[in-house]
């Protein structure tokens, strides 16, 4: 029990209560003092640094730390509890988040109550929020203005830049700004909470944000005083500036949000809005309600869906719009919500939600936000109709449609639309495409042959893992929309979904990038950018905070001043200075130009020499016995060396195919590309080829086939940490003496055949037939490109060894 004084002011001098009061600061004192040697972790105390230290300090005094107690270098039996200890300290104490909670908590997980922290130890002793000293001279009172109630909703600088900002793209953000004195902030705080209890649920962010430790976020956002209410959408910040009540509040809210997310839909105008699907290509959703005004949850819903969907609002129990209720037999009396495709006159789903529950509205819109056959607009879009598979054996394809917008192919159109309707399926997307919007798209997937016909195409496509790289099928004789397209289009497909294992397509492309058909131009935007920008000046600095744009009007004027001082020197300035100056210069344009010119074909000289052509492609180098424990034996976990088989002959032209093959993977930093010498290094290979299911005749070195047996153009994946290995044969591989042609294997020591005296009799010959030995030795590799997707992709087949040979 901790002593307990009462002191009698009424009864007692002048020096008493001063005695008193002396007596009651050190009993605070030493509560406060025997509470901090209490604390069981301290990441301050732990690293030896002070609550206002920055984080370059803090890592400073970690990595001294770090070195000191390090369990490898300090033999201490404390050493190995005290680096966990600063390590432990230095992530809290590098994280602002973790920070921010502990200075404020106890705790790096942001839980109010502990008992951990200096700065809590004396408000959570008690067991209510505030105490008194009942007498006329001293009165202490502490009570905090903010109540639990904001706790979960409590905003930092990180997570408002990370997750606020970007989420206001997608939903409005009412935020309040508080501190724990402040007598204006408890005023409000009945307000705030019957607004949050109803406006939460329909899909407004909240936040709230303590002006005491988050001064970085306030100067941020452009707070500079508390009590104060705040609205974030699309990333920019509005003040609320009236009289905090609720009406005022949600006419904040409601003028948030842009004024054209929903379109009054009467009967004068519901035919053109529900048919205008093809312009911007997206569904209608035709929202019915009673009141004049729109709901709130209604314009929220619009604006999250709002790149998606376009929003209609139909007012019931009118003139202007009893012709639609008639048409599609819709009650005035029950709030529905009803999605329009393609098709007009019918909606493709309708709902009544009970008691307007936004998860039940969400869930709803997210099934239907894209059209029944959608066309590919924008980069976005297809990497969201024709999205990546998320495990190896998942099936995904996207059926391309490739038409003019042309009236007169309307009909293959719409008979691609109803195969679409009967086929659709999960794994399966049907999309179309103009070509005359998506050229560069477009003719990446064509032949040439077929890039400028009218004549409809169908393509069958599957995304790589590879960025932006396809896999793609063409179907033959275009698509003209009759039965036998129908039918031969279904036969491919079913062939497809019933196909077991790896799905293999004859072509694969990287495809450039989308154009967006919606983009506005760059003169509009920029011209938008200035508007909003001028706005939010005005908005935020101007009525809010105009002190503190003073230095900012200033340079203002002071940069306008400048330029029209220098306007009036030059109108005012001598014309014969001028004349002459310009004559000068239009003089010497030609020989800088000349010099400029020269210089720049030196340079470009010096850089072609100086660089190989295998570098344009990625970095291939040579398995030795200086590099083999390194590069094979002690490769790093997870990482593998692709190993290409090459001879001195050969080497140059391999190279340069294995390099043009691997480098669509070399963002794949796991992966390290070599070559080994078979002249050199037979034997090794032999050795390793042994451990292989059957991969090649593999012959003993005292067989005469043993150094004719041709193991050029194969390419090995070696996992030296796990000891397996992958293994790639060329197309090429049967007949010993056809591919030592096509290889220009080098002949066996010791014998010399006819073709070799030819060579040596008739010099001029050799070059012709060197370049078509180069051309088929290169076509050794076709299908590397492929066999390397499979090989990332998990599924080739794996040659485990006990350990690796030894390389002389």
């Amino acid at each position: 029990m901790w002593p307990f004084i009462v002191c009698e002011s009424k009864l007692m001098a002048g020096l008493q209560l001063a005695s008193c009061g002396r007596l009651l600061v050190f009993f605070v004192l030493l509560l406060n003092t025997a509470l901090h040697h209490g604390i069981e972790f301290d990441p301050y105390r732990s690293l030896g640094v002070s609550q206002t230290a920055t984080q370059a300090e803090i890592k400073k005094a970690y990595k001294q730390l770090a070195r000191e107690w390090h369990p490898d270098k300090n033999k201490d039996p404390k050493a190995e509890e005290q680096f966990i200890q600063i390590s432990k300290a230095y992530e809290i104490l590098s994280n602002e988040e973790k920070r921010s909670n502990f200075d404020r908590y106890g705790n790096p997980d942001g839980q109010p109550g502990n008992l951990h922290h200096p700065q809590q130890h004396f408000r959570s002793f008690h067991k209510y929020d505030s105490f008194f000293f009942d007498d006329s001279f001293f009165q202490f009172q502490f009570n905090s203005a903010r109540d639990s109630f904001d706790d979960k909703y409590l905003l930092h600088f990180s997570q408002y830049v990370n997750e606020v900002v970007p989420d206001s793209y997608n939903k409005p953000y009412l935020i309040k700004v508080t501190s724990d004195w402040c007598f204006n902030c408890v005023q409000i705080e009945p307000i705030w909470k019957e607004m949050v209890q109803e406006l939460e649920p329909l899909g407004l962010g909240i936040g709230v944000i303590d002006s005491g430790y988050e001064r970085r976020l306030l100067n941020h956002i452009g707070v500079y005083q508390h009590p104060a209410i705040v609205g974030v959408i699309n990333g920019r910040v509005t003040f609320f500036k009236t009289t905090v009540v609720r009406e005022n509040l949600r006419r904040f809210v409601d003028n948030l949000l842009p004024s054209k997310l929903l379109e009054q839909v009467t009967n004068n105008n519901y035919v053109h809005f529900l048919s205008s699907w093809e312009q911007d290509n997206k569904p209608r959703a035709l929202m019915f309600h009673q009141k004049s005004m729109v709901p709130l949850l209604y314009k929220l819903i619009a604006f999250q869906f709002k790149d998606y969907v376009k929003f209609g609002a139909v007012q019931t129990g009118i003139e202007l719009t009893d012709e639609i209720l008639t048409h599609y037999s819709i009650s005035g009396y029950t709030s529905t919500i009803m999605i329009f495709k393609e098709n007009v006159d019918k909606a493709v789903d309708s709902i009544q939600p009970k008691g307007m529950k936004k998860q039940i509205i969400d869930d709803f819109i997210s099934g239907n936000k894209f059209l029944l056959i959608p066309r590919l607009t924008s980069q976005k879009l297809f990497e969201e109709l024709c999205p990546l598979k998320q495990y190896r054996r998942q099936r995904r394809y996207c059926v391309m449609l490739i038409i003019q917008k042309k009236d007169e192919l309307q009909a293959p159109y719409h008979s691609f639309v109803s195969f679409a309707s009967v086929n659709m399926k999960e794994s399966m997307k049907f999309v179309y495409i103009y070509p005359e919007l998506q050229q560069a798209f477009v003719n990446a997937l064509l032949p040439p042959a077929l890039q400028n016909s009218p004549v409809p195409n169908v393509v069958i496509l599957q995304r790589s893992s590879t960025h932006g790289k396809v896999f793609y099928k063409l179907l033959e004789n275009g698509w003209n929309g009759n039965e036998e397209d129908k039918m031969l289009l279904f036969n491919e497909l079913t062939q497809l979904v019933g196909m077991e294992g790896h799905t293999i397509f004859p072509h694969d492309v990287v495809l450039p990038q989308l154009n967006d058909e919606f983009a506005p131009m760059f003169l509009l935007r920029w011209m938008n950018a200035i508007i909003d920008y001028a706005s939010q000046i005005w908005a935020s600095g101007f009525t809010q905070n105009w002190k503190e744009m003073m230095p900012l009007i200033s340079l203002l004027f002071s940069v306008v001043f400048i330029l029209f001082g220098a306007f009036i020197i030059q109108a005012f300035g001598e014309p014969s200075d001028l004349e002459s100056r310009s004559e000068s210069e239009k003089e010497q344009e030609p020989a800088t130009d000349k010099i400029q010119e020269t210089k720049k074909q030196q340079i470009n000289t010096s850089r072609n020499l100086s660089r190989s052509p295998e570098q344009n492609f990625v970095e291939v180098t040579e398995l030795t016995y200086i590099n083999y424990n390194s590069n094979l034996v002690r490769l790093m976990p997870g990482n593998i060396n692709v190993l290409v088989v090459v001879t001195d002959t050969t080497k140059d032209a391999l190279i340069q195919k294995f390099a043009h093959e691997v480098y669509p993977v070399t963002w794949n930093k796991s992966l390290h590309f070599s070559f080994l010498n078979l002249s050199k290094h037979r034997g090794w290979l032999v050795d390793l080829l042994e451990f292989a299911q059957d991969p090649a005749p593999i012959s003993s070195p005292q067989d005469e086939s043993y150094h004719t047996q041709n193991y050029i153009g194969f390419v090995l994946a070696l996992n030296g940490h796990r000891k397996y290995f992958c293994l790639f044969k060329p197309e090429l591989c049967n007949g010993t003496e056809n591919r030592s042609v096509l290889n220009g294997l080098e002949p066996t020591p010791g014998r010399k055949g006819p073709d070799d005296a030819m060579e040596t009799d008739s010099p001029h010959q050799s070059k012709p037939s060197s370049n078509l030995s180069v051309k088929r030795t290169k076509q050794l590799l076709n299908g590397l490109n492929l066999w390397m997707d499979r090989l990332l992709e998990g599924i080739l087949q794996r040659y485990y060894v006990p350990c690796w040979p030894e390389l002389h």
